[in-house]
């Protein structure tokens, strides 16, 4: 008809369909599987149990501790130091007159001029070690003795220990044999025999 707008024919909303409620909610939750799943993958997750994954230390490198070599490791003991006084020591010989020794009350000290054989060469001892031998509380010491203070032979004017006598100063007895010289501490029972073979602890 001349002068009427045609009109538009109706949409159709077949092709609109819309999803059901159940398909939707599964969509979402299987979107949200994944986004879980990338999350962990990416480092999201730090170990389990509410606790936090404690990260190791980097190892780290420090120079080795050195430590400085003592210089008393290999020394030999000391000159003799028992203090030896001449008024009260009581000074006796061997028959020999080859061991002299020195009994006060601290001790004894005993020396031998003469040796079998010369006593091997201490490492840090500029003298001899075997020559001299002492004996006190705190057990029987052989000091490094330095060469120009090598014992020698008994003099006339000291008493001779005739072989099976014995002299003592407190606690501290030599005795007089055809092996050697024997001294002890009868309080500790150390002691010592000094001969020419050298020196043997008892």
């Amino acid at each position: 008809m001349a002068g009427t707008t045609p009109t538009s024919a109706p949409r159709s909303t077949q092709g609109r369909r819309r999803l059901p409620p159940w398909l939707v909610v599964f969509i979402a939750f299987d979107v949200l599987l994944v986004a879980g799943a990338a999350w962990l993958l990416l480092g999201g997750g730090s170990g389990g149990d509410g606790e936090d994954v404690a990260q190791s230390p980097s190892p780290s490198t420090s120079a080795p501790a050195t430590t400085e070599p003592s210089d008393d490791a290999d020394d030999p003991e000391p000159s003799p130091t028992l203090e030896i006084d001449p008024a009260e020591a009581t000074v006796v010989a061997s028959p020999t007159g080859n061991i002299t020794c020195a009994i006060v009350p601290g001790g004894v000290r005993c020396e031998i001029a003469s040796l079998a054989e010369e006593p091997a060469v201490v490492e840090g001892c500029e003298g001899t070690v075997g020559h001299v031998v002492e004996l006190t509380s705190a057990g029987v010491s052989t000091p490094c003795v330095p060469t120009d203070e090598t014992p020698a032979p008994a003099g006339p004017d000291v008493a001779v220990l005739a072989y099976g006598e014995t002299s003592e100063v407190n606690n501290f007895v030599c005795e007089s044999t055809e092996t050697g010289m024997r001294c002890t501490d009868s309080t500790t029972g150390d002691g010592f025999v000094l001969a020419r073979a050298g020196v043997t602890t008892v």
